[in-house]
């Protein structure tokens, strides 16, 4: 499996290299190295030339706290948080703040197609040359938002689709359509082939819970033949965070079940990845390299990177934030004491308050956000 990963990421690598060039190879070889695999986070000497990574090259941004949907696992579908658009012109004055930049995530707690600002948002990026990736329900999308996608050259679209049969996933995705889902991602296909492009790279998350565990290996087979055998990636993901609210829905992943994917994956061609934190054995804090990728909320508040989000957290990640690009430039931010601590922290193995419910390295005993909101209230 991992060899049939790695060829079809040097695939990818291939077609950056013909479609855009050099840099956005170069680029593309650069995240992936730096944030999709172990071999920055597992070696002593990448990760102390990683402490001299100046200014960060990645970062997500929350263009909307609006949705919809009334997703079973989603933090949003139990938020009293106010729902709010980013405007482009607040967009535009973060993204013009990264000179080095990268790539971008353009994925929040929200549907981002239900911001009007939300393509010219991505045809801004694009024009600039930076990498451009992310998830969406395909709910909010119609052939005139699919077109204007595939001719701005998004790089990677996530299908955020959790089930292979519309009984499983209306179940879970509450207020969605499974036809017009999959009616949207056939679209996609269907004009990327027209304008004859291969961009955006298909992929498909797919967050296994009791309501869908047993369609995992089926899951494999399904987008294939929903994709009419473009080559796509499979993203398998347990819960982020169990919180009180999903509790029930938690389940991990059967050995069995994985293994049946997998053989699937290689018999069609399929990339399968798992996310990290599904991984029994988590690494240390110390090889965390996700602190150099920040993540903005919509209202500008500023965290270390996405994964403290689906914890049903959002007043104690504004918090503890590291700043606000809103109120002071990312640069202040960066260099202020709360990122410098948070840094020091984490090359130390330490645990900062940002990060104490991490899902995807080891944290010591107790850690979490009730666990700090008791200390914080006594």
């Amino acid at each position: 499996m991992r060899f049939l990963n790695f060829r079809n990421r040097v695939g990818y690598l291939l077609v950056f290299l013909r479609h855009r060039g050099l840099l956005y190879a170069l680029k593309y070889l650069w995240v992936y190295l730096y944030y999709a695999t172990d071999f920055f986070r597992g070696n002593r000497l990448f990760r102390w030339i990683g402490r001299f990574e100046h200014y960060p090259r990645m970062i997500e941004v929350e263009t909307t706290t609006v949705c919809g949907l009334r997703c079973t696992m989603c933090e949003h579908t139990y938020w009293d948080y106010p729902p709010r658009n980013m405007t482009f012109e607040q967009f535009k004055g973060i993204v013009d703040q990264f000179p080095t930049l990268y790539w971008i995530g353009m994925t929040g707690i929200g549907s981002s197609f239900c911001n009007r600002d939300f393509l010219p948002m991505l045809e801004y990026v694009k024009a600039r040359g930076v990498i451009v990736e992310m998830y969406d329900t395909f709910y909010e999308l119609d052939v005139e938002k699919i077109e204007r996608v595939v001719r701005c050259g998004v790089d990677r679209l996530i299908a955020s689709v959790d089930g292979c049969t519309a009984e499983v996933y209306e179940r879970i995705r509450v207020k969605s359509d499974f036809e017009r889902v999959t009616a949207n991602i056939r679209t996609l296909v269907e004009t990327k082939r027209r304008l004859r492009s291969p961009f955006p790279q298909l992929s498909f998350h797919f967050i296994v819970s009791r309501e869908n565990v047993g369609q995992i290996a089926d899951y494999v087979d399904f987008v294939d033949e929903l994709t009419a055998g473009e080559h796509c990636g499979i993203l398998f993901s347990t819960l982020l965070s169990a919180f009180a609210e999903v509790q029930p829905l938690a389940v991990g992943i059967p050995p069995e079940a994985k293994a049946d994917a997998e053989r699937r994956a290689r018999r069609r061609g399929v990339t399968l990845l798992w996310n990290k934190i599904t991984r029994e054995d988590k690494p240390p804090m110390r090889e965390c390299t996700e602190w150099s990728q920040p993540f903005i909320f919509v209202d500008g508040s500023v965290i270390p990177c996405c994964a403290s989000n689906e914890h049903n957290c959002r007043r104690y990640q504004i918090d503890h934030a590291l700043g606000n690009v809103f109120e002071q430039s990312f640069r202040e931010i960066w260099d202020g004491p709360r990122y410098r601590q948070l840094r020091r922290m984490i090359r130390a193995g330490g645990v900062p308050p940002s990060c104490v419910a991490c899902p995807s390295y080891a944290l010591p005993p107790k850690a979490g956000f009730a666990k700090e909101r008791e200390r914080n209230d006594g």
